[in-house]
């Protein structure tokens, strides 16, 4: 099966594609290192911290956060967190990595941005049990998101030798 154009890898093109693949990749990576501090700072991201964020406390007056305040998150979140991914994934798949490291990072990436859609309306409605999947999306996201970092990173940077040499057919 063909997803990309077969002649196109990050590891061939000049310097100047790959610095704005290479800022891209940068600025996703700082997102994401904002996105952990931001958890973090609201829930210590402890499975405690987690359920008292979304089901509120009676120790600090906290009130459990209100279907308007999960559908505006939850509204924000399907629409951005599925096209960083996509993006994420299309670089992927510019580089040399085979197939099956392909296909498991996107189908678990994407599970992982299911799992932290979910898992809000879950903890809130249901039960504060459903933290771990909360937590199970987040460090499925997280490892996947490091493999589409890191890959195309290599590739770019590391890797000197071209694969395809000019005039090749």
């Amino acid at each position: 099966m063909r997803n990309f154009n077969a002649r196109f890898r990050l590891r061939d093109t000049d310097r100047h594609i790959r610095l704005v693949y290479t800022w891209f990749l940068l600025l996703m990576f700082v997102g994401f290192v904002f996105t952990f501090m931001w958890a973090h700072s609201m829930t210590d991201l402890t499975p405690k911290g987690i359920a008292l964020h979304y089901r509120g406390s009676p120790e600090n007056f906290g009130e459990p956060m209100s279907f308007g305040q999960l559908a505006e998150t939850t509204h924000f979140h399907l629409f951005t967190m599925p096209v960083v991914f996509l993006i994420m994934v299309h670089v992927l798949y510019l580089t040399m990595a085979g197939p099956l490291v392909k296909g498991l990072t996107t189908w678990v990436a994407f599970l992982g941005v299911t799992l932290d859609l979910v898992s809000p309306w879950l903890i809130t409605y249901v039960s504060p049990l459903f933290v771990v999947t909360l937590l199970t999306g987040d460090v499925l996201m997280t490892v996947t998101f490091l493999i589409m970092f890191a890959i195309p990173m290599y590739e770019m940077w590391i890797v000197k030798r071209p694969l395809m040499m000019q005039g090749d057919s």
